[in-house]
């Protein structure tokens, strides 16, 4: 496409080069990722300007540059580049929501744009309501924390919500591809940076709210988070709101009381009854009565265990009833039997009597949920093994020490993504939480050496977790991800026990 047409409806400053004889191949605010003829959006992040990296953009094929200020420093290094395009205007999200609606030139009326907000849950719904479209034999394509799903392709994503321009692109790939729903999970930091400015979405469904996310690099507060949880249903036509949590009366009041609900515990218009428990050698099994509005009941088993995770059904059931047809209800397939979700109570093995899971819960409330819904199947000894994200906030980590050193027989404390700081620094923080408790705990650094600890020491009904790492196959340590995959290591442990 034409640089010239790409700006059609931007106002803008031609600082140099000449529009309509550049041809754009793509757009990049990553340096990292530019290809030859793409347009460079030089967007300023939280820390970092993006003149920082005109020159590795540049190096690697940039055709154009968008700047906010044509200044001494960019055009100090622009000028000697005489064929690129230098494009100087307002460097908004809105501007690249125009930038990306004109590149990308789909219609969204073509497909249902469904968004998931929340601090837990959003994940399994999606996948949930992914598995509702497509056994129905209607096409679906996701995004989010595991990566962007289309038919039996998964691209991994820049994060929960990817960027802009990353995102357009998969809802792009979506409707060439011929799909009907695109369901994203929208986190609150990227309501609040403007990933999704420019996005309607067909409905809106949101799972639960908890203290998270705050300090560091994220919110400033519980306020803050909460207002931008808020913020994103303004770009909603329809709302589905958890009864159980009362933050979402909050959100029916700013919507006029014009939305939907769903429960696994009390009546609304989708919701859980008689839930029952089961243990099956295969894994922990949940089964309920589901009701919908005046239709009739149907009986749903789930293979997740948890009260956590039959809301979470119940979210996906009802957001699948809100779009398709009440005629056909009793002809769609509504089964969750063998459904499961890499890195949530992920059953990875059984070994000595014992069994061995992964959750990617890392923080208090989700931890206390996974921990609880354990507890409720009677294990031997519960063993937790954790630690804890560097440059986050250490109340997080106070937290998690305090509900492991509660709940659990045993913490071993251990690597998670330490990122710029130290593990035992970390730990020394999980260690404050832990002593409210008097939780019983010991210290291995390395994560599989701990996984091993615990494996070799397992006892009949023992249940091991490993929280934090969830779906995640690398460990980030001072700006580096080296590859790490839990399931792996666990094999590696039970290969060497076999060989001893």
């Amino acid at each position: 496409m034409k640089l010239d047409i790409l700006l059609k409806g931007i106002e803008y400053h031609l600082q140099q080069g000449s529009p309509e004889n550049c041809e754009i191949t793509g757009l990049c605010e990553d340096s990292r990722k530019i290809k030859c003829g793409n347009l460079f959006f030089c967007r300023t992040g939280t820390h970092t300007s993006g003149k920082q990296y005109l020159r590795q953009a540049l190096s690697l094929g940039a055709a154009a540059v968008i700047c906010e200020k044509y200044d001494e420093d960019s055009r100090r290094i622009l000028s000697s580049q005489k064929d690129i395009c230098v494009i100087e205007t307002d460097v908004s999200a809105q501007t690249q929501a125009r930038l990306a609606s004109n590149f990308y030139d789909f219609s969204k009326e073509k497909l249902l744009l469904i968004g998931v907000t929340g601090t837990k849950g959003k994940t399994t719904v999606c996948a949930m309501l992914q598995k509702l479209f497509l056994d129905n034999h209607m096409l679906c394509a996701t995004v989010g924390t595991n990566g962007f799903f289309l038919k039996d392709r998964v691209t991994k994503s820049s994060h929960t919500t990817p960027e802009l321009f990353e995102l357009y692109g998969f809802i792009a790939e979506a409707v060439k591809s011929g799909c009907t729903h695109f369901i994203a999970e929208v986190s609150s930091l990227s309501v609040k940076q403007g990933r999704i400015a420019g996005l309607t979405f067909d409905l809106g469904i949101f799972t639960n709210i908890y203290p998270d996310h705050i300090g560091g690099n994220e919110h400033a507060s519980f306020l803050e988070y909460a207002y931008w949880k808020k913020r994103f249903f303004k770009n909603c036509k329809k709302v589905l709101l958890n009864r159980d949590d009362p933050f979402s009366f909050e959100i029916a009041a700013d919507k006029n009381g014009v939305c939907s609900w769903y429960s696994a515990s009390v009546c609304a218009d989708g919701y859980a009854s008689e839930i029952e428990k089961d243990v099956e050698i295969d894994g922990l099994y949940q089964h309920f009565l589901w009701h919908w509005q005046k239709m009739p009941a149907r009986s749903i088993s789930l293979k997740l265990p948890g009260l956590c995770n039959v809301s979470n059904a119940a979210a996906a059931l009802s957001a699948f009833c809100l779009l398709t047809s009440d005629e056909q209800y009793d002809s769609y397939q509504l089964d969750f039997s063998t459904f499961s979700v890499r890195g949530r109570f992920e059953m990875v093995g059984h070994f000595q009597g014992g069994t061995i899971m992964i959750d990617y819960a890392h923080n208090e409330v989700s931890t206390r949920s996974v921990l609880t819904t354990l507890m409720e199947y009677h294990p031997k000894r519960l063993i937790c093994v954790y630690g804890g994200g560097g440059n986050r906030s250490k109340l997080r980590r106070y937290d998690m020490g305090e509900v492991t050193g509660e709940m659990a027989d045993l913490c071993v404390l251990t690597c998670d993504n330490p990122r710029d700081e130290e593990i035992r620094d970390i730990n020394n923080d999980i260690k404050v939480g832990l002593a409210r408790s008097n939780g019983k705990y010991i210290e291995i650094d390395d994560r599989k050496e701990a996984i091993a600890y615990c494996m070799k020491n397992a006892k009949p009904g023992d249940m091991i977790v490993l929280l934090g790492k969830g779906h995640e196959d690398y460990q980030e340590i001072k700006g580096v991800k080296y590859p790490m995959d839990e399931r792996v290591l666990i094999q590696e442990v039970l290969k060497e026990m076999a060989e001893k």
